[in-house]
């Protein structure tokens, strides 16, 4: 990515109580699944990664489901 490129990125978030309880369900189940991140987590991974002007907004889609989009700019080395 180039400096001053925009990254934007939506996945599942661990915000919500039923989030984390089928993250927990995943673990167990599947090899594959590692973990889902909250919003603060993904936010302070970003910032560690090197992109500036991190945003991210955490929302439900129904009573089980929640995602996050995060928006960054990657920052000239």
């Amino acid at each position: 990515m180039r400096p001053g490129g925009q990254l934007v990125v939506t996945d599942w978030c661990g915000d919500y109580l039923a989030c984390r309880l089928f993250e927990r369900y995943q673990r167990l189940r599947g090899r594959a699944h590692a973990q889902i991140y909250r919003a603060r987590d993904c936010k302070r991974l970003l910032e560690q990664a090197g992109f500036a002007a991190v945003e991210v907004d955490a929302y439900k889609i129904n009573w089980r489901w929640g995602l996050m989009t995060a928006r960054c700019t990657r920052v000239p080395a």
